[in-house]
């Protein structure tokens, strides 16, 4: 007998599907806290499975999966779908969109610029260099 280790929340049907195949899965039902870490997890997983789709009905395929694990998210949150859109549209009303694809590689500024203590307080996503 070999085990491998998922570690991951899976879709409703996917017991049935394993038991159907010859798959014994140990598993348990998470809730509350349990379930919003493995929704968070989860996006992650899908983010990283968009990213590594190699053609448009893979794309869509993994896209749609992560709108699936946000309704997830916003469930398990009470969140409304019309929230996240509210604050979508606020976002972009106050930022403007993403439809001009600006992609910025460094920024400069003076070291008392009141920005640099903002940039600073998260190296790991913005690393001094």
């Amino acid at each position: 007998m070999i085990t491998f280790r998922c570690d991951k929340l899976v879709r409703d049907n996917t017991l049935k599907r394993f038991k159907a195949a010859g798959v014994t899965p140990q598993y348990k039902i998470v809730s509350n806290t349990d379930l919003f870490d493995a929704f968070n997890k989860k996006l992650i997983e899908e983010a990283h499975e968009v990213h590594d789709a190699t053609n448009r009905q893979e794309m869509i395929e993994e896209l749609a999966d992560v709108l699936e694990v946000i309704d997830g998210l916003c469930k398990a949150q009470g969140i409304l779908p019309e929230e996240v859109s509210a604050a979508k549209h606020a976002k972009i009303a106050e930022r403007g969109g993403f439809e001009r694809g600006i992609y910025i590689d460094t920024i400069q500024m003076e070291e008392d610029n009141s920005k640099a203590q903002y940039f600073r307080a998260t190296p790991e996503k913005y690393p001094e260099i």
